[in-house]
């Protein structure tokens, strides 16, 4: 029987020092600890960066150590450990392990996680696994061949692919790549036949789907009946239960268990869930589910009273449209979108919670409800790169059909996200780093580098032009060799020196997208090209 590893023969070390949990590194701790021991390797206390630690990894109910013997560093992180995946037994229940660090002096640290190994799925059947180390999906539907997808769409009313049977097509040929079809509130939510048939046109047009039961996920009769029904297509990518439950106040543990039916049906295929409030129960809800979207909509809204309600927003009271979100003369709208996905990580790390890929839902409706205008291309834009900026592995925007100048320049930065080492291969290639841009406010600027190219975005959350020089500081470990070339904004930057990169002024609202070189080894003249 053939096997397939779901989640990658590699193990991805994380051995990052916490602040919050665990135990004291300096502590003496043995191996009769273990109920001290939080679950996973990282210790409180400060440690020697250059102090070498060993791992083992031991499969528990064979006792098989899958990792004999790695070395990795003291607060290490994204190493990968390569193993071997056949002395294992394939089964669709996840398979507990243990991991063993050991200190020079001896000590050991305990910590048990959860890996899947599953047989090989029907010949018609696609698989979904999502890299752990930089939060990117890929999908093995046609061979043995996997490929990495960087989720880039619209929510899509199904009203509307059935208003024309060529819009499907239309849609596809505007650059998105994902299929999610809003469902009905009535019943199970489609005329299912219908969906068959558009399902199936997707698979030709190479749309991958993305499956909305927001308004059935708490009816386990109806989750079983749709996920039996689809779950063996080729172009199945992943599967969407709730739509907001902590703004609907749906029952926190709901998602919980309706992650858990869909996983014992189809452990193929990942689980997502998109979440309204800044923080609701944010850990129950999240823990139900692989990624989370987050949907900040702070455009043409009044954040601290509620235009529809009539009634003042605060931190515990009212609806404004963008839960908690601040919006002033010094803190822009657009800055709420990177404020929300910066302390979903804070959440993360403070509760102890497992790294979860995070997408984002941009607003990209016309004026309704609490929203008294329609977001201008130029926002669009800048929502996006802000969320990738901070850490989003994915976009889809709410929703389709929208404004022609909505759907024209999101169909246009596609070819940016989605071209041959565009701006989506690095994001799914390497964590952003911040760029640091002195001098000015509101500037956001993140760096992906991979192997000797770099992918820089800038963006100016501001209302306001900003006059005078700008300067990105890239570090000194950046050693850039040339703009290599400019694929969103007016260009205009010019290296100032192997580290930092300079141009005159910035329009409100305005953002670059642009790839570096990098020098390698010796290399170490500089051009002072400008594009």
């Amino acid at each position: 029987m053939d096997l397939i590893y779901v989640s990658s023969s590699k193990a991805h070390s994380r051995s990052k020092a916490s602040r919050i949990h665990g135990q004291p590194w300096d502590a003496d701790l043995s191996m009769s600890d273990q109920s001290k021991l939080h679950a996973g390797i990282t210790q409180t206390a400060s440690g020697n960066n250059d102090e070498f630690l060993t791992v083992k990894v031991t499969h528990i109910e064979s006792g098989i150590e899958i990792i004999p013997h790695a070395t990795i560093k003291f607060n290490e992180t994204g190493k990968e450990l390569i193993f071997s995946t056949e002395p294992l037994n394939a089964s669709e229940a996840p398979q507990a392990i243990i991991l063993e660090l050991t200190r020079a002096d001896r000590r050991k640290f305990r910590a048990t996680t959860e890996l899947y190994y599953l047989p090989n799925p029907r010949p018609t059947q696609s698989v979904t696994r999502i890299d752990s180390l930089y939060g990117g999906l890929r999908i093995r539907s046609n061979g043995p061949h996997w490929e990495t997808v960087f989720p880039y769409s619209f929510y899509l009313s199904g009203a509307w692919l059935a208003s024309d049977p060529e819009n499907l097509k239309k849609f596809k040929d505007l650059g998105f790549n994902i299929l999610h079809i809003v469902p009905g509130g009535v019943g199970i939510g489609y005329d299912l036949d219908q969906l068959d048939a558009w399902f199936n046109e997707a698979e030709q047009l190479g749309l991958w789907i993305m499956f909305d039961m927001r308004w059935t996920y708490q009816n386990p009769v109806y989750v079983r009946i749709q996920v039996e029904r689809y779950r063996t297509r080729k172009n199945m990518l992943l599967y969407y239960t709730a739509d907001e439950p902590d703004g609907h106040e749906d029952d926190p543990i709901a998602a919980s268990k309706s992650y858990a039916l869909v996983k014992s049906l189809d452990p193929y295929h990942p689980v997502s869930l998109c979440l309204n409030c800044q923080n609701y129960h944010f850990q129950e809800y999240s823990t139900g589910t692989d990624i989370v979207l987050a949907d900040v909509y702070p455009i043409g809204t009044n954040t601290s009273y509620s235009t529809k309600y009539q009634t003042p927003c605060n931190d515990t009271y009212g609806d404004c449209g963008c839960d908690n979100c601040i919006t002033s003369s010094t803190s822009p709208a657009l800055t709420n979108i990177p404020s929300r996905l910066d302390i979903w990580s804070l959440f993360r790390a403070q509760l102890g919670l497992p790294h979860k890929p995070i997408w984002s839902v941009p607003q990209a409706f016309t004026r309704q409800d609490f929203w008294t205008r329609t977001p201008s291309p130029q926002e669009i834009v800048a929502m996006i790169l802000l969320s990738l900026n901070h850490g989003a592995k994915g976009i889809v925007m709410w929703a389709f059909p929208t404004a022609d100048e909505i759907v024209g320049v999101a169909s246009k930065f596609s070819q940016v996200v989605l071209a041959r080492d565009g701006l989506g291969t690095f994001v799914l290639m390497a964590h952003a780093v911040v760029v640091p841009v002195p001098g000015v406010e509101n500037v956001d600027a993140a760096m992906w580098r991979v192997g000797s190219r770099m992918m820089v975005t800038v963006v100016n959350a501001g209302r306001e032009k900003i006059e005078g020089e700008v300067k990105l500081e890239f570090g000194d470990d950046a050693k850039i060799k040339a703009l290599k070339r400019n694929l969103w904004g007016r260009g205009g930057w010019k290296i100032e020196s192997q580290n930092a990169a300079v141009r005159d002024g910035m329009d409100a609202q305005e953002s670059w997208v642009f790839v570096v070189d990098v020098v390698d080894g010796e290399d170490n003249d500089v051009a002072t090209s400008r594009y």
